[in-house]
């Protein structure tokens, strides 16, 4: 399955019904030109059909995915290039997820159980503590923590949430036909999706329950595509990634309003997913070769059509998490 429809499948088969108009505010449609930045690849050694990453703290450590020979997903930390795998011990044949981390290391994400059901974790210390029993939910994600342990991602029939140490709060866009939370800084901002009337998908950022829509300018919104915003540092600087006018995926940067994209030099389609405090950001794309994780550290000398600095070799070929999720989902309810 390519980038493209692995993104896709997901959407489609998380997407909820019709909603009323929204009542929120549009987010700035500023675009700078594409500033420099120089992109290291990244690929965990058991990652034989693709590593994807997705949060990055402010010591560069680097949560995410990879998939093994076998197909099955699997969490990892990246410390200055020491890869230790994530698998809560609750996980069957389905695998473990990992998406957000803070400065503390600690990290979050799900997993899924013998009887196909999934759960948000947070990790610390290699204790794994489920989270979605206090939500009264069986289908928990976990997606983004910030340094005072505050968790957000999304549960049940697409309700957004965020809290800690059990006690949690449900997050939905006013009027929206679904939300999903991903990330959130110390401040307590929180980004995110939602589906509008039609289906379409847009970002947002929540400030203290006053909820703005961020939509990259140049994102074409239908069905199921649009804008899809993951993570937002202190400073307020949102990532994310976009369906452009060509049907691929481009990766953005939010800066006080200014979009800026980011696109890896000869990828296919580039998703941005993760920011720390520096500006750096992580993510994955793809090209012919498959589908890899990418850490960009901005005002570097790469710029647009540079070769792309590698580390750890490249990828035969590619399954992402998306598109794990997705199959996995979609079976699911099918059944």
């Amino acid at each position: 399955m390519s980038m493209m429809n692995s993104n896709f499948a997901m959407k489609s088969v998380l997407m909820m019904g019709a909603a009323a108009g929204m009542m929120m505010a549009a987010g700035g449609g500023a675009r700078a030109k594409s500033s420099g930045y120089t992109f290291t690849e990244i690929n965990d050694p058991l990652g034989a059909q693709g590593t994807s990453a997705y949060g990055v703290n402010d010591s560069g450590q680097i949560a995410g995915n990879f998939t093994d020979i076998s197909g099955i997903s699997h969490g990892f930390l990246d410390t200055n290039g020491t890869f230790i795998t994530l698998d809560d011990p609750l996980a069957e044949s389905g695998g473990t997820a990992a998406f957000g981390i803070n400065n503390a290391g600690h990290v979050v994400g799900y997993y899924e159980d013998i009887s196909n059901t999934y759960h948000g974790f947070v990790e610390a210390n290699g204790t794994y503590t489920n989270i979605n029993d206090s939500l009264g939910s069986q289908r928990t994600f976990a997606f983004g923590i910030n340094n005072a342990g505050q968790v957000v991602g999304y549960y049940g029939a697409l309700q957004g949430f965020t809290g800690a140490n059990g006690t949690y709060t449900t997050i939905n866009v006013p009027g929206a036909g679904g939300t999903r939370a991903m990330g959130i800084n110390d401040t307590d901002q929180i980004v995110g999706q939602y589906w509008d009337g039609s289906s379409s998908l847009h970002g947002f950022l929540d400030t203290n329950g006053t909820f703005t829509t961020l939509d990259e300018p140049l994102a074409v919104h239908g069905y199921n595509t649009g804008t899809y915003t993951s993570d937002v540092n202190n400073a307020g600087q949102v990532v994310g990634y976009y369906w452009d006018a060509s049907g691929k995926l481009d990766g953005f940067v939010d800066i006080n309003g200014t979009y800026t994209t980011i696109n890896v030099p000869g990828a296919t389609n580039t998703l941005a997913w993760g920011i720390n405090n520096s500006g750096d950001i992580v993510g994955f794309y793809s090209d012919a070769s498959g589908t890899h994780a990418f850490l960009a550290t901005p005002n570097g000398a790469t710029t647009d059509g540079a070769p792309l600095p590698v580390t750890g070799g490249t990828l035969p070929g590619a399954v992402v998490l998306l598109g794990w999720l997705g199959r996995r989902i979609a079976r699911r309810r099918n059944a």
